[in-house]
């Protein structure tokens, strides 16, 4: 599966981008990406899977596309 980052979350992980495998939901890769880059722990993002934005844990599936969002501020 393929994880984007985007904003600050490309600056901390140093890449747009990443595919891992064997997944099974979403708390699994959220322990393994605050493992790999622990300056994502403190972070607050939305998550979206297959471009929609997800609230809990999910199942995954190795050809999903999960994204880390940065919050939105507008005026």
């Amino acid at each position: 599966m393929k994880v984007l980052f985007f904003g600050r979350f490309k600056d901390i992980t140093g890449t747009g981008e990443v595919e891992v495998e064997g997944f099974k939901n979403l708390s699994d890769l959220k322990a393994y990406l605050f493992e790999k880059y622990p300056k994502l722990r403190g972070e607050t993002f939305a998550i979206a899977v297959n471009f929609e934005i997800v609230h809990s844990d999910v199942e995954l599936n190795d050809n999903d596309e999960i994204a880390l969002l940065p919050p939105i501020a507008g005026g």
